[in-house]
């Protein structure tokens, strides 16, 4: 009985031990690099060009499709009548003339505290971004157009009103046969 109880002690201390050193050294492999790196890596050297270059190429490959998708969207809009084709030309000036800080802004700020209401000021005093910058920032987001927020809106609540898919691909709720459950008619 001592015996086995030793044993345990032993076991559960080792056991210990190695899940300790386990945690620790998988700290130390995740602040070096990340899987997506590695692979990043490896793409450049396979392809034969600087690790910069490809990153380079990625992002803009991703701007090129965020653009894409973006006049395919309000393409439909002004078809549908949803929104004229002035304010599509309107809401695709000004996205286009938002300012590179503002795709690392969300980054910069997990980074750097993590505050959501008026990030731009604590950056700033944090020296991660100038005051310049700062106010490119806050000048895009004045130059807002003033129906965009409405839009939005009015899109999320079309899409919150057409309700669960069923398998066929139609919304229940609106499948003449259903019936909400928990009322009666």
């Amino acid at each position: 009985m001592f015996k086995r109880k030793i044993t345990l002690g032993v076991i559960t201390g080792l056991l210990g031990a190695f899940a300790l050193s386990g945690t620790e050294f998988a700290q130390e492999k995740q602040s070096e690099s990340t899987p997506h790196d590695s692979i990043n890596e490896r793409i450049a050297e396979i392809l034969g060009i600087e690790r910069e270059t490809l990153d380079s190429a990625i992002k803009t490959a991703r701007k090129e499709y965020r653009e894409a998708k973006q006049n395919k969207s309000l393409a439909g809009m002004v078809e549908a009548g949803t929104i004229s084709q002035e304010q599509a030309n309107e809401i695709d000036t000004w996205k286009d003339n938002k300012p590179e800080v503002i795709d690392r802004l969300k980054e910069l700020v997990r980074e750097n505290g993590g505050v959501k209401s008026h990030p731009e000021a604590n950056l700033v005093e944090k020296g991660v971004i100038t005051q310049a910058e700062a106010d490119e920032i806050l000048a895009w987001k004045d130059a807002k157009p003033s129906y965009l927020n409405k839009l939005r809106e009015s899109l999320k609540y079309r899409r919150d009103m057409k309700g669960p898919k069923s398998r066929h691909g139609q919304a229940r709720n609106q499948h003449p046969d259903y019936e909400r459950p928990g009322l009666s008619n």
